[in-house]
């Protein structure tokens, strides 16, 4: 039985209230990520030039207080409001995106989150050969409604993680959007969560398979700043892939 994300997978979550509106200046954090993805596609296999990460597995955590614009940025990067965002050129490595809301439960469901970026790697066609991947039993299995939701870290694995390694690399490094990831995370649980448990948050899961991740895909997430549990999560020792905060 083959198990299609519903509509209601890829609506709240892959959508912003900021779309569309036009965006001035933080025109240093787009050629830093510019830089990035450059480094991820320059690299052998992907890897980056520096070498920093596991095996090229390494991402960018942008941090801000309330209101200091970090959806706003998201919103650009993904539909650029100016001809100078569209010149650009980075929105059309964007692989897939999510957008974390305080006032939408369901955007903080790790298990939809995971049936979203499902969906939208299937509709890009950025990574060819990922639509037969993900039709197979394992990958159907994890996907069906309530495991998913009983198990987003074996979803993840099986219908993101192995058909995107086993994939042929793309042309040009793509990146992974999640903003206010740590929206749904109460302060310090990052810190609490035994190492052995099943993520509850996405946030959780993001930080727990990061350093799996192909080395040609960049991981951009934004967070508040006063969330320093957050910050560590994606940054602490327990991860070799680190995030680089902005």
């Amino acid at each position: 039985m083959r198990t299609i994300p519903s509509s209601s997978d890829v609506t709240m979550a892959h959508t912003s209230l900021l779309q569309g509106k036009r965006f001035y200046c933080r025109d240093w954090v787009f050629h830093k990520i510019h830089h990035c993805l450059q480094e991820k596609t320059g690299g052998p296999s992907g890897a980056p030039a520096g070498g920093a990460g596991k095996a090229g597995s390494w991402g960018v955590l942008l941090v801000g207080g309330p209101g200091s614009g970090k959806t706003a940025l998201c919103a650009e990067l993904l539909w650029p409001s100016s001809p100078q965002g569209v010149h650009r050129g980075l929105h059309p490595q964007g692989l897939a995106f999510h957008f974390c809301r305080a006032d939408h439960a369901d955007t903080l469901c790790a298990g939809a989150f995971v049936r979203g970026l499902v969906a939208q790697i299937r509709r890009g066609g950025l990574v060819p050969g990922y639509e037969e991947k993900v039709l197979e039993p394992a990958a159907q299995g994890a996907l069906q409604p309530g495991e998913c939701e009983r198990n987003p870290a074996e979803a993840f694995k099986r219908c993101v993680l192995l058909p995107l390694l086993s994939a042929k690399p793309p042309p040009q490094a793509l990146f992974l959007l999640v903003d206010s990831v740590d929206e749904g995370c109460q302060p310090g649980e990052g810190e609490q969560r035994s190492s052995a448990g099943s993520p509850r948050t996405i946030a959780e899961l993001l930080a727990s398979q990061h350093d799996f991740l192909p080395p040609w895909l960049l991981l951009i997430c934004s967070a508040r700043r006063q969330n320093k549990a957050i910050t560590k999560l994606f940054t602490g020792s327990s991860s070799s892939a680190k995030m680089s905060v902005w």
